[in-house]
């Protein structure tokens, strides 16, 4: 699988750090239980989904602030602080002004995440169906670390930005590499950026000069 699909070109560099973020929450989720991929995708923005069906205030705010905490991890900040003026509005609102502001809230939701879920699946995909050789790589890199301190969410971090590099032509490596050291300095723990990057740093090094034993 390589993908060179044009749609995903001209995505933002915002809305692909978006998409890569989602991906790792659904890797991370399929690591620890077996899950529905179409349904996670599909339900992970989608905020206006969570008032279906309520009609009590009390709620209808409770399940809006369930469903938004996966959706504000994924999204870039300004869309975040959209959304907490939005919500820091609605306690003051009657339920049916409170599921038409949501509505329209979800009608910019809808429209920000065009193609994210696609590439987000696109990457998931490639890191799971190719981990078992992506951990080879992790493992053969790791030899001045200590096996017990690599997390879960580096390990998830790495497969994710290797299978970004060797199975998606559009990102230039080096983009694929800064993005990965800067999730990890936000989702894993103070030592994982400058561990994230000595690794992605080595196998670049060996990917760029055909070392790579993983076939496209």
């Amino acid at each position: 699988m390589n993908v060179r699909m044009s749609e995903f070109n001209k995505m933002s560099r915002q809305k692909k750090r978006s998409a890569r973020l989602l991906a790792l929450q659904f890797i991370y989720a399929n690591e620890i239980t077996s899950i529905d991929q179409v349904t996670f995708f599909d339900d992970i923005l989608n905020i206006s989904s969570s008032i279906n069906g309520f009609e009590q205030k009390a709620e209808i705010l409770s399940d809006i602030d369930l469903s938004s905490d996966m959706a504000l991890s994924v999204l870039p900040e300004n869309f975040t602080n959209k959304y907490k003026i939005m919500r820091s509005k609605l306690d003051r609102m009657e339920s049916k002004e409170i599921i038409n502001l949501i509505n329209s809230f979800q009608v910019k939701l809808d429209k920000y995440k065009k193609n994210i879920q696609k590439y987000a699946l696109e990457l998931a995909q490639a890191s799971i169906n190719n981990k078992l050789d992506l951990d080879k790589e992790i493992i053969s890199r790791s030899t001045n670390w200590d096996s017990s301190r690599i997390t879960l969410m580096d390990k998830l971090i790495l497969r994710l930005v290797m299978a970004e590099i060797i199975f998606i032509d559009h990102v230039p490596p080096k983009v694929s590499i800064a993005e990965g050291i800067e999730i990890a300095k936000s989702m894993s723990t103070k030592d994982s950026s400058a561990f994230v990057n000595g690794i992605l740093d080595s196998f670049y090094s060996d990917w760029s000069n055909d070392k790579i034993g993983i076939k496209v």
